[in-house]
């Protein structure tokens, strides 16, 4: 692909798109999409989506939605969605947390993956009720 890089560091500043087949790093910084094929670090940064195969490394950052391959460690950090393989939160703040295991250190999560899955059957069930219901003959 043209414009993609083994690894990427973005540093004082915004990029719209980032991607790399590597590792990415975010320094005081934001994008609204991150993809990279390996880890990545957001320190002191946003962004919108973010995409990871490796692991998340994140301080004082945010972001809306996050979908990270290997394990995130959040330090100071606020996130709509996160899908990982293990999380680690430090004073951190989470609004649906998917991961089959997490560790909270002075942290919160609104929904966790059994709440948010509960909430998914909860909802499906009931469209589907109220569609049956109001179905046209």
């Amino acid at each position: 692909m043209d414009n993609v890089q083994d690894a990427k560091e973005v540093a004082n500043g915004f990029v719209p798109i980032v991607r790399a087949d590597g590792n990415v790093s975010l320094r005081d910084a934001g994008s609204l999409v991150v993809v990279a094929g390996g880890d990545a670090s957001i320190q002191e940064g946003g962004t919108g989506w973010f995409i990871a195969g490796g692991d998340l490394t994140m301080s004082s950052a945010g972001a809306g939605n996050m979908i990270v391959g290997g394990d995130a460690e959040l330090s100071d950090a606020t996130v709509g969605n996160l899908v990982a393989g293990e999380a680690t939160l430090q004073g951190s703040r989470v609004g649906v947390l998917l991961a089959p295991a997490a560790t909270l250190n002075d942290s919160t999560v609104v929904l966790n993956t059994q709440q948010a899955i509960g909430l998914g059957v909860a909802v499906g069930v009931t469209l589907f009720a109220l569609g049956r219901v109001f179905r046209r003959g």
